[in-house]
């Protein structure tokens, strides 16, 4: 079960992958079509000060783009908190009814660690508590949401006065983890409670850092591949097709909408969408456009 650990860290909606160092060249790949262009920049959603600032190609392509096309905008609190407030439980109703007993008495046994109050955390559904367990571990390792990509460019685009696009929002993505099967959920649930206190999660996220800032797109989807090695066959298809696949086809046919048009787009999503046959750039160039890594 630790192996998805590495897994619910990348496919959360508020993280991602830690800092790189400067002058990074990670994921970025320019998608043409007959009237436009759009920027394809894979995103890390936590990060340090010394992530900045970004390599040359990434901020010239940013620096060309008219709009900025993200996952969901998580500048957006409003919207945020009414996503949120789907995936708590309504008294009397509570996590308790939701998990097994055995799982249950593990949660008790390390909120202390976690410092989080027993009725705050069973109020929360398994998916939410497992996200909000794991912020903390990211947070105890040094690395900050708000020094995430994602805001990075929203609050850049703001200065700017460029649109800001959402491909999903924050309300679709936790509806899709609300609709994971409840073993799936439990996995989640077990997978942060296993990653605390531990140096594996560091050594984990460090790798995939290492792939990430060389722009090593195998190297990220073998890390997909390995954090989901500890997990049942049909949980892991679960997965796989709600998390990557059938997002990315939805993704992609908004995409092919706006290279149909003439605004240049830098659209930045998790870097897992970026990779493998079902990644974006794959299905893009399925779809008769040039792809061609920056």
């Amino acid at each position: 079960m630790h192996r998805l650990r590495l897994w619910f860290v990348l496919v959360a909606v508020l993280l991602s992958l830690p800092c790189a160092g400067q002058g990074s060249t990670p994921l970025l790949y320019e998608v043409t079509s007959e009237t436009t262009t759009l920027y394809l920049f894979g995103t890390i959603h936590v990060g340090t000060r010394e992530l900045y600032p970004l390599s040359a190609p990434v901020e010239a392509a940013f620096a060309a783009s008219g709009a900025l096309a993200l996952e969901a905008d998580p500048t957006d609190q409003t919207a945020n908190a009414a996503a949120l407030a789907g995936s708590v439980y309504r008294p009397p109703d509570n996590l308790e009814r939701h998990i097994s007993p055995d799982l249950y008495r593990n949660l008790l046994a390390k909120l202390p660690q976690i410092g989080l109050p027993v009725e705050y955390a069973r109020a929360l559904k398994p998916h939410l508590l497992a996200m909000t367990i794991t912020v903390g571990e990211v947070l105890r390792l040094g690395y900050e949401p708000a020094l995430g990509l994602d805001h990075h460019f929203a609050q850049r685009a703001r200065r700017e006065g460029k649109p800001i696009v959402e491909l999903e929002s924050m309300l679709e993505q936790m509806q899709m983890l609300e609709s994971l099967s409840d073993a799936v959920k439990e996995d989640m649930l077990h997978a942060a409670l296993a990653s605390l206190g531990t140096q594996e999660l560091r050594e984990e996220l460090d790798a995939l850092a290492a792939a990430w800032k060389g722009g090593d797109a195998d190297g990220i989807a073998r890390a997909l591949a390995r954090g989901m090695e500890g997990m049942d066959e049909a949980s892991a298809r679960e997965l796989e097709a709600r998390v990557y696949v059938e997002r990315n086809e939805a993704m992609a046919q908004k995409l092919e909408a706006m290279l149909g048009g003439r605004t240049v787009h830098f659209v930045a999503v998790g870097a897992g969408h970026l990779t493998g046959t079902a990644g974006l750039p794959a299905l893009l160039e399925a779809m008769g456009f040039r792809v061609r890594q920056r």
